[in-house]
């Protein structure tokens, strides 16, 4: 597809200075972009990226109006890679365009399932009785939808994906392969004579509002009763494991390798970084960042940051780790003043 540069400065309401006419076929880094690329720099540490690029244009901020060298067409936009994005939906809408919906005939649908119209479904796919699916959702290869699940309107699912008995997922919701929704919560009940560890029936499920995103091999599991929800506009990243019962509010954004404990409830907004571990039975507020590795075993105020293991307030955590470098030489002042 090929766009030209006033055409891509009116869909994206960024300011062009350049070439109206000059047509673009794709969009790429700064230093990968070619002659017939668009580009971004939304981070000014990158600048300097800017003069190497061989980019046909780029999007910029406002305030790098003057930075030297490269592309002689500009787009100007206060989130440039919101402008970027854009470009990227436009020009590989047709790369990318969805198959027609076809239902295998490899696939095992039960009879008492309702498929809305122009559902998809992939070979070696099974999607249990009572099982109601949207519009126009797309369901890939070997994937595993339980008996009485909901899936919404719009909603894609990779191959690989599985979502449990009596799991409900919202509409325009994406699950990356090996996804797992509503498996067993780690629920046991261990017998103070015998040691033994009875297993303790985990009878609730899952609930994924609107337009959540679950990354490659996340699970979920499902409530040991009641409901594990993942509210709209949420995006978990890979490798992120949420326990039974854990609710969160709406648009958090968890990274790669995080695990939250059963029972603990997220608010709104909240950030949690790569390989943070959230204990069990607490409360996250309204906007907190919770930064990578930290460990976090108490409650969490709103809007907090916090770094650390234990977590502490961010700045309190740094300038006990810039402390801790000292400490060789600080013991050995102490040594000698005992001395």
């Amino acid at each position: 597809m090929r766009l030209s540069l006033g055409r891509l400065a009116e869909l994206t309401g960024a300011r062009l200075a350049g070439d109206a006419d000059l047509e673009v076929t794709g969009a790429a880094g700064l230093l990968e972009a070619g002659p017939e690329d668009v580009s971004f720099l939304e981070n000014q540490k990158y600048a300097h990226h800017v003069a190497a690029s061989k980019a046909a244009a780029v999007f910029l901020p406002p305030v790098a109006e003057k930075t030297p060298g490269g592309p002689a067409n500009r787009l100007y936009l206060e989130r440039p890679r919101m402008g970027y994005t854009k470009v990227l939906e436009l020009i590989y809408q047709e790369k990318w365009k969805p198959e027609p919906p076809i239902l295998s005939p490899k696939a095992d649908i039960h009879f008492e399932a309702k498929l809305g119209k122009d559902v998809a479904v992939g070979p070696f796919t099974v999607v249990k009785g009572r099982t109601l699916v949207g519009e126009r959702t797309r369901i890939g290869a070997q994937c595993y939808i339980g008996y009485n699940a909901r899936i919404g309107k719009d909603c894609l699912l990779h191959p690989g994906a599985h979502v449990g008995d009596y799991c409900e997922v919202g509409d325009r919701v994406i699950l990356q392969p090996g996804a797992v929704i509503g498996s067993d919560g780690y629920g046991y009940e261990t017998d103070p004579k015998t040691g033994a560890h009875y297993k303790v029936p985990q009878v609730g499920r899952v609930v994924l509002e609107d337009d959540v995103e679950i990354g490659a091999n996340v699970t979920i599991d499902r409530a040991t009763t009641g409901e594990t929800r993942i509210g709209a506009g949420t995006k978990v990243d890979n490798l992120v494991q949420l326990g039974h019962n854990v609710t969160t509010g709406r648009n958090c954004l968890i990274i790669s390798q995080v695990g939250v404990a059963g029972s603990t409830r997220i608010g709104h907004q909240v950030v949690l970084a790569g390989q943070a571990g959230i204990a069990g039975h607490i409360s996250i507020g309204d906007g907190a960042v919770v930064t990578a590795q930290t460990g976090v075993m108490s409650d969490v105020s709103p809007k907090a940051i916090l770094f650390g293991s234990p977590a502490r307030p961010h700045r309190e955590a740094m300038k006990l780790q810039a402390l801790f470098s000292k400490l060789p030489e600080m013991y050995e002042a102490f040594k000698k003043s005992k001395v």
